[in-house]
């Protein structure tokens, strides 16, 4: 089996604009996309974009293209405006042509599924997941609902990924906490010691 070559890198800064209401940026890179019958070499090696949406998290959005400003989108063109769709935590950005939440073949179009439940761990939704159609044709739990269509095709490519490629880094911890909280440690490890 060949081995994919698999870029995934995601920003996320949440601000809140006013009460209600959350202000998200979005930076993504997509390559090793497969081919949802197996057939053919994606046209496309890799996607790259970055866009802002505002929206309240307590509502819902359905190709909304008034609360989201696109950045920046390479290595596709996409036959209509781009837009979001948005519900209890999942996020669907692409064209609104047949929906921003979902591709159909012989059209140049892009979706990209997001699960932002918890804003800073961001997470690609895997095509595995019920209610994503894509699982109907990959049901792999390594091949992710971000995927694209070409004018003159029948097929779409999705990102192939394993699911663990997104993670939060953590904070370094700078040495002289580290050093007092050990202290803290013996110190309580000492006090706890019969005499």
């Amino acid at each position: 089996m060949q081995k994919l070559a698999i870029v995934a890198v995601f920003g996320l800064i949440a601000a809140s604009a006013h009460a209600g209401t959350t202000s998200e940026t979005i930076d993504f890179s997509l390559s090793g996309f497969v081919d949802i019958f197996g057939n053919s070499t994606p046209p496309i090696p890799q996607i790259t974009g970055s866009f802002t949406i505002n929206y309240d998290p307590t509502q819902t959005y359905d190709s909304d293209t008034s609360d989201i400003v696109v950045h920046y989108l390479t290595g596709i063109s996409v036959g209509s405006a781009l837009g979001f769709t948005y519900q209890d935590g999942f996020l669907e950005f692409g064209g609104i042509q047949n929906d921003s939440d979902i591709v159909y073949s012989n059209t140049n179009d892009l979706v990209v599924a997001f699960n932002i439940t918890d804003p800073s761990h961001p997470q690609f939704v895997p095509c595995s997941t019920p209610g994503y159609t894509c699982g109907n044709f990959t049901g792999s739990s390594l091949v992710d609902a971000a995927g694209y269509t070409q004018v003159g095709s029948n097929t779409a490519w999705f990102y192939g990924a394993p699911q663990s490629t997104t993670s939060a880094v953590p904070e370094p911890m700078p040495a002289s906490l580290l050093l007092l909280g050990l202290v803290g440690v013996g110190l309580a490890r000492r006090a706890r010691l019969p005499q």
